[in-house]
């Protein structure tokens, strides 16, 4: 019995040895590859993950919000379609249970030499060298009250003919302080009357939408938008999609709230093609409302469901009312079917704070159902615009249906409008007529359409080990404006060094580590747009 109870626990011994989860081979790749986009300096990110130390010191944290499913933020339901979208991110159960049992270990380092290495991050156009240039006047002033700000800003395109853009990019200047962007084009001048009257502040104020009242979807037309993380949509090929001549180009951005004051100068690329090179112009065709009156407290879930055709854009029908899971309503008949057969090329679902959920999908003519996008849980604060990587066919005599639901157990009064505290069934959808081997062609970035500088960082430590001084290498190019810290094994941060107390050439410095204790030890190196992390061992 001695024997087997001794074998037993030699085995528990070897097993937990063998799946002891460890940073380097594990976690990294994870974090690396789905939350440092956004988690780096310069970015939206409060804190970085671009290294041990900095993943280990908020290790806690990034269990909770990754077993919760609020990070990374994705709101699309991944298993939802059988196609994958354009810069998705989102965490398996296997990858999140590793981040949990990792943090249950301990959060042990491992090998570092088995660390996963940081994607390159485009610092410039992910593109290459814009047509066009679009820039804010001045730099908007963004106030520090912890308030959301929503902002239009209006840009004159002064096109005198109609132009075809293979795609735009929205730069952000204060990457910390833009939430997301949405651009449009208005060929009514509208936006710019609301700009003019108020000449003294930059752009108007418009939440939730353009407050372009009044005015006819023929007559605008939505472009893209922006996300951190996400990369512009690239209309590769014979696609491009069209600004009309003396069109003005409209940009949503979405501040998030700050405690400090904040200026940003954002900007937009636009990318252009000549006219003999697009045979296929990218079309939109959108619903547009939930024309009801819905009242405060009344613990009634709505479910719009909407058919669309291609005959219509701002008309809805039929659409189902359900309270407590019962119809109380039909509204208009239409004919839904498609007259030809369609290449998906994106899609925008858009409800305001009463949104609960998004459902949207094609039912064919001989009966096969087509999974198109399904938003489980719909955050007014985390929305935008999804691109299949390759387009998705539908065909012909197909359906395609959407259903939102929404919740009113608050205290507003709910009506059609363009408000935040309004609500709005909105669903643009990007098409081209189908043509043959669609299914083959990829919508995102591609070698070929990408020439962006990318910087592949890197920091060196001799002597390793050390006594005494060591003497730091780099690549970084802004050495002017570098920032240097000393993390120990446990993940805490020790040394906090800026640089003008760095007595150094450049692209080298010399660091005394004489009264560190005996140990292992992380430095991390930051500029604007520059990270780096290495370790040494003090003897």
């Amino acid at each position: 019995m001695k024997k087997i109870i001794l074998f037993s626990f030699i085995s528990y011994l070897s097993f937990g040895q063998t799946n002891e989860i460890t940073f380097t081979e594990d976690i990294s790749p994870i974090i690396y590859n789905n939350c440092t986009s956004c988690h780096r300096p310069g970015e939206a990110g409060p804190m970085s993950f671009t290294s041990y130390p900095e993943v280990a010191a908020m290790a806690d944290m990034i269990k909770e919000v990754t077993q919760n499913n609020y990070m990374p933020p994705w709101p699309p339901d991944p298993s939802y379609t059988n196609h994958a979208l354009l810069d998705q991110r989102y965490l398996t159960e296997e990858e999140k249970m590793l981040i949990s049992d990792w943090v249950d270990q301990g959060y042990p380092e491992g090998d570092p030499s088995l660390e996963a290495s940081i994607p390159d991050f485009p610092s410039g156009s992910a593109i290459g060298e814009p047509d066009y240039v679009f820039e804010m006047e001045s730099e908007y002033y963004i106030e520090g009250n912890n308030m959301d700000d929503y902002r239009v800003f209006v840009f004159p395109t002064g096109f005198t003919e109609d132009t075809y853009i293979k795609s735009i990019e929205f730069r952000p200047d204060n990457r910390e302080a833009v939430h997301h962007a949405i651009m449009m084009i208005d060929v009514t001048g509208t936006a710019a009357q609301l700009d003019a009257e108020s000449p003294n502040v930059l752009g108007y104020e418009s939440f939730g939408g353009f407050s372009l009242d009044g005015v006819s979807p023929n007559d605008y037309v939505f472009l893209g938008g922006y996300a951190p993380g996400m990369n512009p949509i690239v209309w590769n090929g014979e696609l491009g999609m069209k600004i009309p001549a003396g069109a003005d180009l409209l940009c949503q951005i979405h501040y998030a709230p700050s405690s400090i004051d904040e200026w940003d100068k954002s900007s937009i690329n636009i990318f252009t093609k000549p006219a003999s090179e697009v045979q296929r112009e990218v079309q939109m065709k959108m619903w547009l409302r939930l024309d009801l009156d819905i009242q405060a407290n009344t613990q009634t879930e709505l479910e719009a469901c909407l058919n669309f055709s291609n005959s219509f854009l701002d008309m809805f029908g039929p659409s189902e009312i359900y309270q407590f899971g019962q119809p109380t309503g039909l509204y208009g008949e239409q004919n839904c079917e498609l007259p030809e057969a369609w290449s998906l090329l994106g899609i925008l679902p858009h409800s305001h704070l009463m949104g609960k959920s998004w459902e949207v999908y094609a039912e064919t003519p001989n009966g096969e159902t087509l999974p198109i996008i399904k938003i489980p849980d719909w955050d007014f604060d985390w929305q935008g615009f999804y691109y299949p990587e390759y387009m998705q066919h539908i065909p012909a005599g197909s359906r395609i249906e959407a259903i939102a639901k929404y919740d009113n157990t608050n205290d507003f009064n709910m009506s059609w409008g363009e408000l935040t505290t309004d609500e709005m069934f909105f669903c643009p959808i990007y098409y081209v007529p189908y043509e043959e081997g669609d299914e083959d062609i990829y919508l995102g970035i591609s070698e070929e359409t990408s020439i962006s500088e990318n910087i592949n960082s890197y920091v060196d430590i001799f002597p390793n080990p050390v006594n005494s001084e060591i003497t730091i290498t780099h690549n970084f190019k802004n050495f002017s404006k570098l920032l240097l810290k000393i993390y120990d094994c446990q993940g805490r941060q020790i040394l906090d060094i800026l640089d003008e107390n760095f007595q150094s050439e450049p692209n080298s410095i010399k660091l005394d580590v004489e009264r560190l204790k005996t140990g292992t030890y992380f430095i991390n190196l930051q500029s604007d747009d520059q990270s780096a992390t290495h370790c040494f061992i003090k003897e």
